[in-house]
């Protein structure tokens, strides 16, 4: 592949994620359900891992953490998501290279995984620092689980076909 189709796709992997980041700042919002909405930006992440499963995805997903940080405050501390997607970028690589093949369920794992990621790490500083109750904070990070991973295949099918798209070049 030469480096100007690699840079073609890498860029149309991020102009699809910045449409998906609109829909879930648009849309997803607003579906409310037990008191959480669906949050997508893990999954936005980490699918690319898992279907490309190279060093340019592990960058990715870096600067797509690092891109939610500067434009979306989480709270708990400076690069929360840069540190917490690239972190789970690694596991999702694992994952998909050795344990599950790259498709809708490895997306759904992978998913899983940044999202468990990012809610025990905001449970554990918020617990220990404004003193929250680690059993709601449990129940509300199960219910966006679920309620997340039903919209995962939002995040997954274009990916995808972006995959099959520029596999070919």
């Amino acid at each position: 592949m030469t480096r100007r189709a690699v840079v073609r796709k890498w860029i149309l992997y991020c102009l699809c994620a910045l449409l998906l980041v609109l829909v879930q700042n648009m849309v997803l919002v607003y579906v409310r359900i037990g008191g959480v909405h669906p949050f997508l930006l893990p999954a936005l992440a980490l699918i690319p891992v898992t279907l490309e499963r190279s060093g340019p995805s592990l960058l990715y997903a870096l600067f797509f953490g690092l891109a939610c940080d500067l434009l979306i405050p989480s709270g708990v501390f400076v690069c929360f998501y840069c540190l917490t997607f690239f972190t789970a970028a690694i596991l999702a690589r694992l994952l998909s290279g050795q344990v599950i093949a790259a498709g809708l369920f490895c997306s759904l794992t992978v998913s899983a995984v940044g999202l468990l990621l990012c809610g025990f790490l905001q449970i554990m500083l918020l617990t220990s620092q404004h003193g929250v109750s680690i059993g709601p904070a449990l129940t509300l990070l199960g219910k966006e689980l679920l309620l997340s991973l039903a919209v995962t295949p939002l995040a997954h099918f274009p990916f995808r076909k972006l995959f099959r798209l520029t596999r070919s070049d």
